[in-house]
């Protein structure tokens, strides 16, 4: 249970519970959410990356980290993480000297390469589960002059990891809503699935309005040969071989013959 709130954290953690219950954009909200983080526990850094609907595909945030840094993360680092896979395996904010002895984590790779890099030292998690689906995560550092996080700061960030939980599964369910409801979201998400490029989803959305060749080439202003280029495309990447079956399959449903 967390202990008696100041009045500027009492104020700051009201803050960060109304923009929690709005979420209505996601990556500005998570970089407001870390500047209120920074404040309220006293920290120097902070990152967070939300898991997307497709596999492996995430969205980072940070502040106070080097952008070439972050980019060596998403290239090299995060293959040779020790400690982001054990994070993920807790159900609570946790401190990185829960799950490895310092010792050992100042000499990996890990550490001296790229957090020390950016004076990363100090360092916490929380991450946010939905039943068994990981949506993502608040990640809070502090510089190597600093002292370490306390029990106080972990109940702390565990409260409000708890709120950013649940708002990114609140926000995951009225996406998948509006993918059943909204046909162009819809056709967005189906695309992304298969892989198309943004212009075969052009000549996709044109296609499921029932426009003819001739007359999506005209609309796109591209010659007929490239319109069928850009289905034969979609039809070889989704696994289908004609309009009807791939209308089936935008759809979810099965062709019978």
């Amino acid at each position: 249970m967390l202990t008696t709130l100041s009045a500027r954290e009492t104020n700051l953690l009201f803050g960060i519970m109304q923009d929690l219950a709005g979420l209505e954009h996601p990556r500005d909200l998570r970089l407001q959410l870390g500047e209120r983080l920074l404040d309220l526990l006293d920290a120097d850094y902070f990152a967070s990356f939300v898991w997307t609907k497709a596999e492996g595909d995430t969205d980072c945030v940070a502040l106070n980290m080097d952008e070439r840094n972050l980019s060596a993360y998403l290239s090299h680092f995060q293959h040779c993480d020790p400690i982001t896979p054990k994070f993920r395996m807790c159900s609570r904010a946790t401190h990185v000297e829960q799950i490895m002895p310092r010792e050992d984590f100042e000499r990996t790779e890990f550490y001296n390469d790229f957090l020390a890099r950016d004076g990363l030292c100090h360092g916490m998690n929380f991450h946010a589960y939905s039943e068994n689906s990981h949506l993502g995560d608040l990640r809070i550092w502090r510089g190597s002059t600093r002292e370490t996080f306390q029990r106080r700061d972990l109940e702390l960030l565990d409260a409000i990891g708890t709120a950013f939980a649940n708002a990114l599964a609140r926000r995951r369910t009225v996406e998948d809503r509006l993918r059943e409801t909204d046909p162009r979201q819809r056709l967005s998400a189906w695309a992304e699935r298969h892989g198309l490029t943004a212009r075969e989803l052009d000549v996709l959305r044109l296609v499921s309005n029932g426009a003819r060749d001739l007359e999506i080439a005209e609309t796109l202003g591209v010659a007929v040969t490239t319109v069928r280029s850009h289905i034969k495309s979609v039809f070889q990447k989704s696994g289908t071989s004609n309009r009807a079956a791939l209308a089936a399959s935008i759809n979810g449903t099965a062709l019978t013959q």
